[in-house]
């Protein structure tokens, strides 16, 4: 029967899933305890109303939520569904990428994945049949940390309206570990680019851990070297950084007031550690467009359950994690789109130009339309 070909993917992913569930758990702990300043150590898992212990059957993923149908055993206190959600969405999300950046490219994985096979750097044909599962799963490993800390630093800013710092500073170590260990363009081992000139290659740069170098890879710092791989982690964190407080200080000064928290900016660096400086550049753009398409959901949400919305207070750190992860699994596609505004200087210094003296001019427009009212 056909569908037998896919058991073996399906387990796979199946263990992707579990393992998400498993994070997802521990992400909860995060998102309980950190926006108090409370150890994530100790104590234990326990009722934060009648402070009992929780059992080790009751702490399983998805099980032990509905085995207790959502309440303590000691007290019957509900436990928010947030705990359900963020376990499931985790789980979802490991399974998914798995999907993407594994099935097709270390296991010749099904056809309705195909748009994401001919991404040159995720191809393992060059490695050992035997090993190309491990080290794709690295490869996966590697972005899994990154999604973890997006979905960690979405849930709280959400709720709390901070991203705290131990977790963007953390996973920014991890991800200028990750590029120094798997420097572009690995897993490519030849990217074969000679030229100073890339705009007149005919070749597609590949993409590895790190979507793209920084720039012109240098002598003193070849292709698949350590000393690349730290450079391009360095200067995606720092552009992320500098994009994010750019848009906060020139949007401030036209607009009157703060546009962007410092955790948002410490959302970028940690996401441009891992993947480099360009697809960031774009994630904070597609972030705010997603925003604004959550805005009229979130706004009815609101009025079902009964609460008061004031657009003015809602979280930008979803946005843009939501906006790193579509510029990153969309990077396929984009890339052909703005691979001459990223490796020319003066095309980039005028879409730079633009971009934020319209920032400017908008926050001073608002600023006007809000004094005349």
């Amino acid at each position: 029967m056909p569908w037998l070909a896919h058991v073996p993917y399906l387990f796979l992913i199946g263990c992707a899933f579990v393992f998400g569930l498993m994070v997802g758990s521990f992400l909860n702990v995060l998102v309980v305890r950190l926006p108090f300043e409370k150890s994530i150590v100790w104590p234990s898992s326990r009722c934060f109303v009648c402070f009992t212990p929780i059992r080790l059957l009751d702490n399983v993923p998805i099980l032990g939520y509905l085995r207790l149908r959502g309440r303590c055993r000691a007290c019957a206190t509900p436990f928010s569904a947030r705990y359900l959600w963020v376990e499931v969405g985790t789980g979802v999300a490991f399974a998914a990428l798995f999907a993407v950046e594994v099935l097709p490219n270390a296991l010749n994985g099904p056809d309705f994945l195909r748009p994401w096979l001919p991404t040159p750097g995720l191809k393992f044909e060059y490695m050992n049949p035997g090993t190309a599962l491990f080290w794709a799963g690295v490869y996966w490993a590697v972005h899994a940390v990154l999604l973890a800390a997006l979905i960690a630093s979405a849930v709280i800013d959400a709720r709390h309206r901070i991203i705290p710092p131990q977790i963007t500073y953390t996973a920014t170590a991890v991800g200028l570990l990750a590029s120094v260990l798997f420097p572009w363009p690995w897993p490519n081992v030849d990217p074969q680019f000679t030229s100073t000139d890339w705009m007149t290659l005919n070749k597609t740069i590949p993409v590895g851990v790190c979507l793209w170098p920084y720039w012109v890879p240098p002598d003193w710092a070849p292709p698949g070297s350590p000393q690349l791989g730290l450079l391009n982690g360095l200067v995606g964190a720092g552009v992320g950084m500098l994009i994010a407080r750019g848009v906060r200080e020139l949007f401030g000064v036209g607009f009157g007031r703060e546009s962007l928290g410092m955790g948002d900016a410490d959302l970028l660096m940690m996401a441009g550690a891992f993947l480099g400086w360009q697809a960031i550049a774009l994630a904070l753009p597609a972030g705010a467009v997603i925003t604004l398409v959550a805005l009229p959901v979130v706004w009815v949400g609101a009025k079902l359950i009964g609460r008061k919305f004031d657009v003015r207070e809602m979280a930008f750190g979803p946005g843009i994690a939501a906006g790193v992860v579509a510029c990153w699994l969309g990077w396929p596609w984009l890339s052909t789109l703005v691979r001459a505004a990223f490796f020319d200087l003066t095309l980039l210094a005028v879409v730079g130009g633009v971009f934020f003296g319209g920032l400017l001019v908008f926050g001073f427009l608002l600023r006007r339309r809000g004094e005349v009212e």
